[in-house]
């Protein structure tokens, strides 16, 4: 996709993200600057999450999503059981997937609309193309998707 066209989409996604809406959830937006939408989602007993989503091609491709720190940090594959982050990881679903990513070496969303999920040798047969467009595949879609999964995994 021209990278306009592509900005273009992405600015106009950002744009619909309301302040009564962040407030209400949580959300701190560190970056809505293309191609990067930068989310921590904050818990008043569990440690902060942040999701970074890479929007270079949206939405030919769907994004990049680095699971991280409030810091900004990767979140390591390689954890101990005291982890502050480690409820992401056991109480989601298999959706934040604690393992090693085949491409990036990094834990990964397994989720269709991710760009690690559509890359993973498990997921290749799942083209992006079969979701694109759909209700709820948009950027802020698959940000309030990721939100729900965290939200019951903070509970």
């Amino acid at each position: 996709m021209l990278e306009a066209l592509s900005k273009g989409s992405f600015e106009r996604a950002v744009g619909r993200l309301e302040a009564r809406l962040l407030t209400q959830r949580g959300w701190t937006v560190m970056s809505a600057a293309y191609p990067v939408l930068d989310v921590i989602f904050a818990h008043p007993r569990r440690a902060s999450f942040r999701l970074r989503f890479t929007c270079d091609d949206w939405d030919d491709l769907p994004p990049s999503i680095n699971l991280l720190r409030a810091d900004g940090g990767y979140i390591p594959a390689q954890r101990q059981p005291s982890d502050p982050h480690e409820y992401v990881f056991a109480n989601s679903g298999s959706v934040f997937n604690s393992g090693a990513h085949e491409r990036t070496g990094q834990p990964f969303v397994c989720m269709r609309g991710s760009r690690e999920f559509h890359t993973h040798a498990g997921h290749r047969s799942e083209l992006w193309d079969n979701y694109r467009g759909q209700p709820g595949n948009d950027l802020l879609g698959l940000l309030d998707q990721l939100w729900r999964v965290w939200e019951r995994a903070a509970r």
